[in-house]
């Protein structure tokens, strides 16, 4: 593309050859990419009319009711010279305070001004009263193509949150011409805030062509209606949204015939949600991702065989090694080590340089991640390292537990932790939930468990709760799980 030297400008190439097509559509409103393209021109302007320089960071807490709005807001902030800095509504007051005091932008565009109402900003507006002025708008070429773009707000399920920075020539990557995504429309329900929804969901029309279509707010029997009615190509559903699908009562009632492909990331993928989902929808051709924020990582399952794998993630790439914990490359199958990712573009922290430096390394991201490389040459997921378990001076990976409580038919969701104990140092603990109507006490799932794993690996101490504490992305909260279940482990110690 002659000229494009910002995913911006790549908008702009995709309104001339793609104008009277729907580039977003978030069900309440459906915007082509003509009018994405003259919308992110007029509010562009009007918000360096209001004294936006480039560099400025601009708060974007909108959430997935206003989908097309948060497309346009992000792509006028690039228009604008400004760092667009997009914040999930569902986080705490806290969180987001801590997240505007990290990023201290100057401007605020949001559908939820309470949340904002004790920042202090020089602008604020609602998403239905942008401000407007086209004359306004700074000369594209003027602005610097290897700029900071976007900081995203990420803190993993432990931690305060951190801001990821991801630059113009970081988005650029993979953009090329007028090609049309293989995918011709994408159905997900995910927080257009995080890197899944935004680096995947708001930029994929620019990128590639294709139609983004998003739910306002995920509820299972609503996304089996969009896909009846909207018929995408592809839907993305993380882990948890996936397995309720599933659930749902009516599911196999939805016609799934123009769906091609599936796809899920961002969490452990449990092994019997595949089995379900492919026994459920046949003809889907199942894709099972790996990413993260911080960048460097970014793979997936390209056929059945590996995506029935329990853990799998694809073939190995080039750009990934796993690394010991004196830093040596591990290149021995069925090895559990450290995943490393490295990235043309490599992505910070802002206003973190120590964090920087323990994460991103001469171009490589440690992603906290353990795996392993099969005969195939395939990485099997592990966990995280941090999650890891030492019970008895045995490494235990929560995963494998995890993977094993899957199985049962009763249990909707679950995590493992460790706890502390006095002789072992740590000892297995586990959270569940139950599926609707079915009905299992610990001892039965503990049992249940001895006849799927090493004796060393079964869960001593096993809570089952009406709902998992989860993040907005549905990643379950495992550092709320720790004190429950110590609690727990120590009441069943001292009963015994």
């Amino acid at each position: 593309m002659t000229g494009v030297r910002r995913i911006s400008d790549a908008l702009k190439v995709r309104a001339q050859h793609q104008h009277g097509e729907i580039a977003h559509d978030g069900v309440n409103r459906k915007i082509t990419y003509a009018e994405w393209d003259r919308e992110a021109d007029e509010i562009g302007g009007g918000l360096a009319a209001a004294g936006l320089v480039p560099g400025d960071r601009v708060f974007l807490p909108i959430s997935n009711a206003h989908a097309v709005e948060m497309a346009i807001a992000v792509f006028a902030v690039f228009r604008a010279g400004g760092i667009a800095c997009p914040i999930n509504t569902r986080l705490s007051p806290k969180e987001i305070a801590d997240f505007a005091e990290l990023t201290t932008p100057r401007w605020c565009i949001t559908d939820v001004p309470d949340v904002v109402k004790d920042l202090t900003l020089d602008g604020s507006w609602t998403v239905d009263a942008m401000p407007r002025e086209l004359a306004a708008l700074p000369d594209q070429a003027s602005l610097d193509p290897s700029a900071d773009a976007e900081i995203l707000g990420t803190s993993g399920t432990t931690g305060k949150i951190k801001g990821v920075v991801v630059t113009h020539p970081d988005l650029m990557k993979g953009v090329t011409g007028t090609n049309m995504d293989r995918s011709r429309s994408t159905l997900s329900a995910l927080p257009l805030t995080g890197s899944g929804g935004n680096l995947g969901i708001v930029m994929l029309p620019a990128r590639g062509g294709a139609t983004a279509i998003t739910q306002p707010k995920f509820d299972p029997k609503g996304f089996l209606e969009l896909v009846k009615d909207r018929r995408p190509n592809l839907v993305y559903l993380v882990p948890t949204m996936l397995r309720l699908l599933l659930d749902h009562p009516d599911a196999a009632n939805y016609d799934f015939a123009g769906v091609r492909y599936l796809m899920t990331g961002t969490a452990p993928l449990p092994h019997d949600s595949v089995k379900r989902a492919a026994a459920l929808w046949p003809h889907l051709r199942i894709r099972n991702s790996y990413g993260m924020s911080e960048g460097g990582i970014g793979m997936g399952t390209t056929s059945q065989k590996q995506v029935l794998k329990p853990g799998c993630v694809g073939r190995m790439p080039d750009h990934m090694q796993l690394r010991d914990e004196a830093g040596n490359v591990v290149t021995q199958p069925g090895v559990v080590a450290e995943i490393f990712g490295f990235q043309a573009h490599p992505r910070r922290y802002w206003n973190d340089p120590d964090a920087t430096a323990a994460s991103f390394v001469g171009g490589w991201t440690r992603t906290g991640d353990l795996g392993y490389v099969d005969q195939d040459g395939d990485l099997i997921m592990a966990g995280r390292s941090k999650e890891l378990i030492i019970r008895g001076g045995y490494n235990i990976t929560p995963l494998e537990i995890e993977t094993a409580l899957y199985l049962h038919p009763a249990v909707q969701q679950a995590a493992v932790v460790g706890v502390e104990h006095d002789v072992l140092g740590e000892d297995i603990a586990a959270a569940v939930t139950l599926r609707r109507g079915q009905s299992a006490t610990p001892d039965e799932i503990i049992a249940f468990c001895r006849k799927h794993l090493a004796d060393n690996k079964v869960p001593r101490t096993l809570l089952v709760l009406d709902e998992m504490p989860l993040n907005p992305n549905g990643k379950i909260l495992k550092k709320e799980l720790v004190a429950p279940l110590t609690a727990a482990a120590k009441a069943r110690r001292r009963a015994a």
